[in-house]
């Protein structure tokens, strides 16, 4: 089982059905910024809402197409990070985040990522990692850059929102460059829990 502890008391684990009501505090507290990046947040309108996303995360877990974990800070949820479209024949998947305001700014979701990066080429096995990120969200692709991850190009107009095309950034990592950037620096592995 994913479950580790990340510096400032904060603990990251597989999403499990039980996170739905925290999940949704959290993105009802900030659901005009979050609706800005993530689509998807707009589908989710009530506790039950939330609470039928989380299953069908939890379902595409147990299938193996995808793994999803909370970011929890005590009783209250941080945020999530998933590596959706798990693909096991070609071992690779691509990695989204999300973060609630009160979490950002202090490293969090890098540490996070860190985390699955570690999990996903030792554990998982996989050999690419791609995050996919809106040109104008910096603070997403500032997250890519501090893993180490490579600029491979621009989706041109990739995303329709608000009446307007969006372009996309995308960023990939190999296991090799992984364990390169693992082995120059001193900081050490964070043990599982």
């Amino acid at each position: 089982m994913f479950h580790r502890r990340l510096e400032g008391g904060c603990e990251l684990r597989v999403l499990a059905p039980a996170d739905a009501k925290a999940l949704y505090r959290t993105l009802e507290k900030d659901r005009r910024e979050l609706e800005t990046w993530l689509p998807w947040v707009g589908q989710i309108r009530s506790a039950a809402d939330m609470k039928d996303y989380v299953r069908f995360e939890c379902k595409r877990y147990k299938e193996g197409k995808a793994m999803s974990a909370v970011l929890l800070d005590g009783a209250s949820a941080a945020g999530m990070i998933s590596f959706q479209e798990l693909d096991f024949r070609h071992r690779k998947a691509s990695l989204g985040y999300w973060l609630g305001s009160a979490w950002q700014g202090r490293g969090l979701m890098a540490q996070a990522a860190g985390e699955m990066l570690s999990f996903a080429y030792g554990t998982l096995d996989l050999n690419r990692v791609e995050i996919r990120a809106r040109t104008d969200n910096r603070r997403s692709r500032a997250v890519a850059l501090r893993l180490g991850f490579s600029l491979e190009g621009v989706l041109r107009e990739e995303e329709h929102a608000d009446g307007m095309f969006l372009d996309h950034a995308v960023y990939g990592l190999l296991a090799r460059d992984w364990a390169r950037g693992r082995a120059s620096t001193d900081v050490p592995d964070r043990q599982p829990v």
